[in-house]
């Protein structure tokens, strides 16, 4: 039943964060697209490509933090399978960043 929670909580920031972006007073928009897309990012392929996008624009090592947070969470759900593919998104994503 876990496995589930993670989705609807992602789909729910998401939300949240396409009403944020309506506001103009309110700065969290962005942000909590970026997080729905972490959450997301095991289920589907252009999500990935997005984090891996975040990933290398991203200088203050946020979006790891964030990743490792988002893959803690999945393993709390007992769902170690995603918060390995999450990790190896984001260490691909570092690795390509460190060689250019």
């Amino acid at each position: 039943m876990k496995k589930f929670i993670i989705p609807g909580i992602a789909f729910l920031i998401f939300i949240a964060g396409l009403a944020a972006l309506m506001v103009p007073f309110i700065p969290v928009g962005w942000l909590l697209i970026a997080l729905a897309s972490l959450l997301m990012a095991p289920y589907l392929p252009i999500v990935r490509q997005f984090i891996g996008w975040l990933t290398k624009i991203d200088n203050t090592g946020f979006v790891e933090k964030a990743g490792e947070k988002a893959a803690n969470l999945y393993r709390w759900a007992n769902d170690p399978k995603r918060a390995k593919k999450l990790e190896a998104i984001l260490e691909e994503n570092k690795q390509e960043k460190k060689t250019k």
